[in-house]
């Protein structure tokens, strides 16, 4: 305790003031610092979420119209096992018109990746305006079901703001560029144009 009163006595009253203000200055920076640091990294965080949040709402308003259109093959009678084509049922379940839909004829081993996705060409099917609701068109029949490979369809459209989607053999939704589209249906050996569908 001597020690202590004598230590005070050498650095007097108010320098002892100044030390301990300036620890709690130094105690009150340190705690501000952290709190800044956590703000900033709360702000990032929020911030990366609003971004990707904001990103999804723009992918769904994108995919809004194309997410409505599908096809398949409906199912065949007995009847139906040996004829020369197949009847394929496109839905378009928004309210306006898609465009220059390609139904393809695939089967269900197929790759949902565009590029390598395998086909026959002759049987494509083109129908230029693919209206609200429900259509049928006939595609030709590719065979039967040996090995467990079945026929099956995929499609390829163009929405009413112009955005080209492909709807793979296995109904996964994936959004193509125009020329990257032409150039496949070049390289699978589709020869275009291909005459209109029409009812």
């Amino acid at each position: 305790m001597k020690k202590i009163k004598d230590f005070f006595s050498k650095i007097g009253i108010g320098n002892v003031i100044s030390i301990v203000g300036v620890v709690i200055a130094m105690g009150s920076f340190m705690v501000t610092n952290q709190n800044t640091s956590k703000s900033i990294q709360i702000a990032q965080t929020q911030a990366g979420m609003n971004a990707k949040q904001m990103k999804e709402n723009q992918k769904e308003k994108e995919e809004e119209q194309a997410s409505k259109v599908a096809c398949w093959l409906q199912n065949e009678s007995k009847t139906d096992n040996g004829a020369s084509t197949r009847t394929v049922i496109i839905q378009n379940s928004s309210t306006i018109p898609v465009y220059g839909v390609y139904v393809l004829s695939t089967n269900n081993r197929s790759s949902d990746v565009f590029s390598e996705i395998n086909i026959v060409p002759s049987a494509t099917v083109y129908v230029d305006t693919l209206k609200p609701g429900e259509t049928k068109v006939r595609i030709k029949n590719s065979g039967s079901a040996m090995g467990g490979v079945r026929q099956s369809t995929a499609m390829t459209f163009k929405d009413a703001n112009s955005h080209y989607w492909f709807r793979s053999p296995h109904g996964n939704l994936i959004k193509i560029s125009e020329k990257k589209m032409y150039k496949n249906f070049n390289h699978l050996g589709i020869e275009l144009p291909i005459f209109p569908y029409s009812e």
